[in-house]
Formats: structure tokens, sequence, C-alpha cells
């Protein structure tokens, strides 16, 4: 995903099916597209695109809502040929513009919060 499979359309020469792809994926105009994906061509950087369509913006929110964070990337992505750095930085300022925060406790440090009140009887039962 992303501009690698782009890339490799250019390699094989196939630039229609390029600038196909990356039309589908970013919604631009010929024009747009055509700059963008010569811009590829001779290895420059491409300008990420932060903007959200509407149409899907709500099922963004509404994954980010639920603590569905990567669920919210992978939607982004498939929308917008970015990498996962951008794409995370993305998604976490759309959360931060709708007030949504993330959840706690989650991940390894979740993890070993929830295995305190374990030890801790454990303990006791050890003791008593």
């Amino acid at each position: 995903m992303g501009d690698a499979d782009i890339a490799l359309l250019l390699q094989q020469g196939r630039k229609i099916e390029a600038l196909k792809l990356y039309r589908e994926r970013t919604g631009v105009g010929l024009a747009e597209a055509k700059e963008a994906v010569e811009a590829m061509e001779t290895g420059q950087e491409l300008p990420v695109d932060r903007t959200i369509d509407p149409a899907w913006e709500a099922e963004l929110t509404s994954l980010l809502e639920r603590g569905q964070k990567i669920e919210a990337i992978k939607l982004y992505r498939q929308h917008h040929p970015v990498g996962l750095q951008d794409a995370k930085e993305i998604v976490e300022a759309i959360a931060a513009e709708h007030g949504i925060v993330g959840r706690s406790g989650s991940g390894c440090l979740g993890a070993a919060l929830m295995m305190v009140p374990v030890c801790l009887l454990a303990l006791a039962m050890a003791k008593g």
C-alpha cells in the first residue's frame, strides 16, 4: 500500500496505471495526479495530503471513538497513499480536533497495571 505500488508500476513502465491508482486513492484531478506521479518518477517527495473526505470522516472518527486507532490508520491509508508514520500523525491530529482521547491502560503498561491487583491479592493470600 502507499507509494510503493505506484512506484512499482512506474518501474514497470506502466505510468497510466500508476496515474489511475494515484487518482483512485487521492481523488485528485488528472493534472494534479500527473504532476504527483511525475514527481515520484524523478524521486521527489510528495506533499502529504491531510484532507479528509467527509464521506468517510464519520467512519474514521467512529473508529477513533471506539479506541480502534489502528483501524482508523488503515482506513486513512486506504484513501491516501502515505506512509505509516504520516498516517498515524494525521489520525492522531484528527482525534485531537474531535476531542477524542486515546484509551489509557492499553499496551504493555496497561497489562502491567492490570496485574497489580492480582499480585497484591496473591501476596495477601501467601501471608495469611
